[in-house]
């Protein structure tokens, strides 16, 4: 198989873990806002690092599929992403719509010609300018939708110079970290974005070419591919670790490992003290200064930290009986949980009294929540798929 038409497991794993963290940040605020421990921790705003994740994870598959093709047939490109964004959301944005109108018991009173920018995708990121139908978390499509707009440029670019398109994405970002006029999110902002995604598109080329010298070195020592041995696990105690550590580049990818696993402890258990920047600065609209940047910049940290220790421990989590099957049946409906999640949460937890939940009442809810989201994204899978199959 060639290299760019494998799938690379890790982004599955990532695209997982993330849905899972997406669902659990946005729980708390449909039960009132009463139980959210995770807020009181250093980053108070942590669901942006799974968020920030998607678009890397997109920006890593994108170059992984299409970076090294000599040509890219734009229109059969822009074909595929059309057909695995609009017809889903679609069926999902109805399903959110009448659930809206069943809980008001009427629309929302906006102009009826701002339907349109539902049916494009842009209602979430055009509402801060104009009134929209906005309702199933949907800002986020509207970010993907631009940066797939723009990838056969990104693309072209990369071709020439990623150097280059990496570090003037890098000075925006970071120049927007410090100063954000806009009326919008800093994670709505496309250059953001657009370097998020470029980022997960460079792990993967660095990833890549290790994974290729590693192969190549093995090859000149007169041993199989890794890919075509038997993996050297299953016993306690017995994993690479010791190898990594005798070889300098693995024991640098160990170190850069477990320095993650370091900054994640930070992430979800040290509490907020006075001295840090304020969490609404994580959304930053309209914001600026030192903590502004000081925050986003510990999001950007963490967002990478949390990237590596997927890519960590993908290769175990592969190895399971059943964990890679399991992964690769949740990552391929995330995008049907990202578009549900927020309806099921609200309309499921408008019926409980958050405050007076107990802890095990909380989880129960929780889990509840999770099990009708998959119901609920199951079943619009098949409602596409039968509307594909009949036109």
């Amino acid at each position: 198989m060639n290299r760019n038409q494998q799938r690379l497991f890790y982004l599955d794993l990532i695209r997982v873990a993330s849905a899972i963290l997406i669902v659990i940040y946005h729980f708390p605020f449909s039960l009132g806002g009463a139980v959210d421990p995770l807020h009181g921790t250093v980053n108070g705003s942590w669901g942006m690092t799974p968020v920030y994740c998607f678009f890397m994870v997109s920006g890593a598959a994108l170059f992984h599929r299409y970076g090294r093709e000599e040509r890219l047939d734009v229109k059969t490109f822009y074909k595929k992403r059309f057909l695995s964004i609009y017809p889903l959301f679609w069926i999902a944005y109805i399903l959110g719509f009448f659930a809206v109108y069943w809980q008001l018991g009427h629309f929302y009173d906006i102009p009826t010609w701002s339907f349109i920018w539902s049916f494009l995708g842009l209602d979430g990121w055009i509402v801060n300018w104009i009134p929209t139908f906005y309702m199933v978390g949907e800002w986020f499509l509207g970010s993907i939708i631009m940066l797939y707009l723009v990838f056969p440029l990104a693309r072209w670019c990369w071709r020439k110079n990623r150097r280059a398109l990496i570090f003037l994405s890098l000075a925006a970002a970071l120049a927007l970290f410090w100063y954000h006029p806009f009326p919008m999110d800093i994670k709505q902002n496309p250059v953001v974005d657009f370097f998020y995604f470029l980022l997960g598109a460079w792990i993967e080329d660095v990833r890549g070419r290790l994974a290729g010298q590693r192969e190549e070195r093995r090859t000149a020592a007169g041993r199989k591919p890794s890919g075509g041995r038997k993996p050297e696990y299953g016993k306690p105690g017995r994993t690479t670790a010791g190898k990594a550590l005798r070889s300098g580049r693995s024991g640098a990818a160990l170190a850069l490992w477990l320095a993650s696993i370091v900054i994640l402890a930070i992430w979800f258990l040290v509490p907020v003290t006075k001295g840090l920047p304020t969490m609404e600065l994580t959304v930053s609209a309209q914001a600026w200064g030192a903590g502004m940047l000081l925050r986003q910049s510990f999001i950007l940290l963490t967002t990478c930290a949390f990237y590596v220790f997927c890519i960590g421990i993908a290769p175990y989590v592969e190895r399971m009986k059943h964990g890679k099957k399991i992964i690769l049946e949740i990552s391929g409906k995330t995008y049907g949980i990202f578009l549900t999640h927020h309806m099921v949460s609200q309309i499921l937890c408008g019926h409980f009294d958050g405050p007076s939940l107990s802890t095990r009442e909380i989880l129960a809810v929780l889990f509840l929540v999770f099990a009708v989201t998959w119901a609920v994204t199951v079943a619009i899978y098949r409602v596409e798929a039968y509307i594909k199959a009949r036109f």
